[in-house]
């Protein structure tokens, strides 16, 4: 819980203070009340600044229920650096601004502002150029996942900054972590360029690079970086009965560095329900603060995607995997990155291995991220009807979903879904042949109260006929896949698709 400091210096400020306090947990309000008449238990008689002296490294946020102008000669002797300095706040004792004056990125006063401005009906007023601009933090941008930012790169922040700000190519490359961190209302611009490709993808006509990696080690760049940790590994342990937190320690260190992976994108431990009070386990968890999940033997023994099966472990517990079934499990991967590896330190022997959390991204918020390569934005343009010669039949289908692009459902997040649907399809081979999907796009279905739609029709009999989807603005790409690929297979879409998504029809009259 962040701590809070709430200062005013008149009766109306106090008033709206204690007005904070009631929805901020934890806040505490101090009230500078030179007559001693309406400041209560939270009066103080000490000069304004002496109190922020003696309370400014106190607490995460300050906010100063007075003017700017006052907050920064009373602050301009007490800052250290942005890395250290806490957020502070102004807002005016009307409630009509609150105006982040100090640390609006690494401070949280940006995100605090409009949490406040929230709360008292205000406005927030950022005038941090990535925020006013509709851009990119580059400093805080993995803050919301509980990503780390990498020490190394601290002197190149600002540069990497400026580069976003003031419009110049500027390279977002993403090799794990949540994907949602576009947050913008609007295509993201031409001058960051995304790519997700595990190799670095060309980077002389960039300036600047932000980098998302769980490597250890990455190439090595001659522009200025921004580098973020994500965490987004689940590694799976086995040990033998009290294994020394020593042993276990340096296991994880000689696993991690064999496979250049870095130890702050780690997210939890996964282990069977027998090892939790394993006490060297539960010692490195601590101390690296990270969770620890166990399992039961009849979960593990049904996990998918276990490479390297043991019929000794299978004779001792119950079940053939610990560290490949914990980590595949706990993350929800249907694949591991890194198989079983095997450590032995002081006569004991510790297994690991180790998965990514999978993240999907909806589609339309996808869509608004500019990649290094792969298919426009915009939707394809038509060439042109034929005029001449005689006329074909239509191609062959076996489904054929109508995606309403009308106004509603454009602003729901359907513009240009159908272009999209159709890339997914050539990919999963369903564009053609006897199991081909035709996607065609409509104006106003009207079923605007259920968002962006789409209705499937099928040739035949099928259990998915007449099944109208709703809600889909969120549908990442892999909920698509698993739409296609149960409609190929002649699957029940209630099977893939959450309840929530399936539009309820009325009964005929």
């Amino acid at each position: 819980m962040s701590r809070i400091a709430i200062h005013a210096i008149t009766r109306k400020g106090a008033e709206l203070g204690q007005k904070l306090i009631a929805q901020l947990p934890g806040a505490r309000l101090f009230v500078l009340d030179r007559q001693g008449d309406w400041g209560g238990e939270q009066a103080l008689s000490l000069p304004l600044a002496e109190h922020l002296k003696q309370q400014f490294g106190s607490y995460d946020h300050h906010l100063f229920l007075f003017s700017a102008g006052i907050a920064t000669r009373m602050l301009a002797p007490l800052l250290q650096d942005k890395r250290q300095d806490p957020g502070v706040v102004c807002i005016d004792e009307n409630a009509h601004f609150a105006i982040p004056v100090l640390s609006g990125h690494r401070g949280g006063a940006n995100q605090m502002a409009i949490r406040v401005a929230a709360l008292l009906g205000a406005t927030a007023t950022l005038t941090t150029a990535s925020d006013s601009s509709g851009l990119i933090s580059v400093d805080t941008l993995g803050e919301p996942f509980g990503w780390h930012l990498d020490p190394d790169c601290e002197d190149d922040l600002t540069r990497v900054a400026s580069a976003v700000v003031n419009h110049r190519p500027t390279l977002i490359w993403q090799q794990g972590g949540e994907k949602a961190w576009w947050q913008g209302q609007e295509p993201m611009p031409e001058h960051l360029k995304v790519s997700e490709s595990a190799e670095l993808p060309p980077v002389e006509a960039m300036d600047a690079a932000v980098v998302i990696s769980r490597s250890r080690t990455l190439p090595k760049l001659t522009l200025p970086v921004a580098l973020w940790r994500p965490r987004d590994l689940v590694l799976g342990i086995g040990c033998d009965r009290n294994t020394p937190q020593a042993v276990i320690e340096q296991g994880i260190e000689a696993f991690l560095q064999a496979h250049n992976l870095h130890p702050q994108s780690l997210a939890r431990f996964a282990s069977i329900d027998l090892k939790a009070d394993e006490v060297g386990i539960l010692g490195a968890a601590q101390n690296l603060e990270l969770p620890f999940e166990c399992f039961g033997a009849d979960t593990l023994r049904d996990v998918k995607g276990v490479e390297n099966p043991s019929d000794t472990v299978l004779r001792c517990i119950g079940v053939s995997s610990v560290a490949e079934a914990a980590c595949l499990h706990s993350s929800g991967a249907d694949k591991l990155l890194v198989p079983k590896f095997k450590y032995q330190g002081q006569g004991y022997n510790l297994t690991l291995a180790a998965c990514v959390i999978p993240f999907e991204e909806p589609l339309a918020r996808r869509a608004m991220k500019n990649f290094v390569s792969g298919p426009s934005r915009t939707r394809a343009s038509h060439k042109g009807l034929a005029t001449g010669g005689a006329p074909k039949p239509v191609r062959h289908y076996r489904h054929h979903l109508v995606v309403c692009e009308g106004g509603r459902c454009q602003q729901s997040g359907a513009d240009g879904l159908a272009h999209q649907l159709r890339q997914i399809l050539k990919e999963m081979n369903l564009s053609k042949g006897q199991n081909r999907i035709k996607v065609t796009r409509s104006h106003c279905a009207g079923a605007c109260r259920q968002r962006a739609t789409a209705v499937i029709y099928a040739r035949g009999v099928d259990v998915n006929h007449s099944q109208w989807l709703q809600s889909l603005e969120g549908f990442s790409k892999e909920q698509w896949q698993r739409v296609f690929q149960a409609l190929s297979e002649g699957r029940a879409l209630a099977e893939v698709v959450p309840a929530q998504s399936l539009a309820t029809m009325e009964p005929c009259p």
